[in-house]
């Protein structure tokens, strides 16, 4: 019955599985605007659902053959087509949206994101040692990002321009001479034996819960990428990736704020132009405008002291 409702009612919006979790995520902010104006019904076809994420005021259901004849498919959706979805079936792949719509409630539909038991559990048993320890979260996009230029970081070389390892080395010992006690979170893309250096170097320790889920691989990781965002999310500072939505996600929409650092255009290993924004609670959008047009990024002329690990927050986020 689910089924033949879904395919004959309209007022139906799906977000199917068609890209990396925090991409996902930054469609929900649309999704929740149309319902808000146009009452849809939000039917998520994600995997994460079944162990690990729980998203207020959305239904789990499957993106059928039917439903997709009868939606119309939103990819980037402009004023105009917002303006267009009344008594509409809608596909939603954009992440993009008219901003007098989505600004207003991004914070709001941020705390709708809630997590299962097992992954509060295992961010719980991964930050135990490192309780009253300060604690710098590290986050490297590779893959899908690339590295243009081993000597040289230029944001606009590329789509999607990975932060090259030097970078986040030359920060970490700069963190690490001035606060010896620190120890790094690592959440990366990948296999980690692939910054075997930082090991090596710094005091570094990774999630506790393996991947459960196949993507492309480009966009694929050993740690849990669900664990690891919100893990990512407790670190009161992170070295981020750039343009990233994982990066934008756990610095600026899940958990409390962050001291947020990136490199600035034109890194070299000699001058690593240590920059760092305050877009909390911004939009994705933002965030990549930050670096590609060169805007609200502020020179780091001082390293601030991290913290311990802030947990506490995500007990009120735990659903079973």
């Amino acid at each position: 019955m689910l089924f033949i409702d879904l395919v004959k009612k309209n007022n139906n919006l799906y977000i199917d599985d068609f890209v990396g979790i925090t991409n996902r995520l930054e469609a929900l902010p649309l999704a929740f605007a149309i319902q808000k104006k146009y009452g849809h019904r939000i039917i998520l076809d994600w995997p994460e659902l079944k162990d690990a994420l729980s998203i207020d005021g959305t239904e789990r259901g499957k993106t059928w053959l039917k439903a997709r004849w009868n939606s119309k498919r939103l990819r980037d959706c402009s004023l105009e087509d917002f303006m267009s979805l009344e008594g509409k079936n809608v596909i939603c792949r954009s992440l993009e949206g008219p901003d007098e719509y989505l600004s207003p409630i991004y914070a709001e539909v941020a705390k709708k994101v809630k997590i299962k038991t097992k992954i509060a559990k295992a961010i719980e048993d991964t930050f135990e040692p490192y309780s009253e320890r300060p604690v710098v979260g590290v986050h490297i996009r590779q893959g899908d990002f690339q590295v243009m230029d081993e000597n040289l970081y230029d944001p606009l070389a590329w789509e999607y321009p990975a932060v090259p390892l030097w970078w986040y080395a030359g920060v970490m010992e700069a963190i690490a001479d001035k606060y010896p006690n620190v120890h790094f979170f690592l959440s990366c893309t990948g296999d980690p034996e692939t910054y075997k250096e930082l090991f090596e170097r710094f005091n570094v320790f990774t999630l506790n819960q393996k991947n459960t889920y196949k993507k492309h691989e480009g966009n694929n990781s050993t740690f849990h990428p669900v664990t690891d965002l919100f893990a990512l999310a407790c670190c009161s500072t992170v070295l981020a990736t750039p343009i990233s939505g994982y990066s934008h996600w756990a610095c600026n929409a899940l958990g409390p704020k962050a001291e947020v650092y990136l490199p600035r255009g034109g890194a070299t290993k000699l001058d690593l132009k240590i920059g760092k924004v305050d877009l909390y609670h911004q939009r994705l959008t933002k965030w990549r405008d930050a670096i590609r047009k060169d805007l609200w990024i502020k020179p780091v002329d001082n390293l601030i002291s991290p913290t311990a690990p802030d947990i506490s927050w995500i007990k009120g986020i735990t659903v079973d």
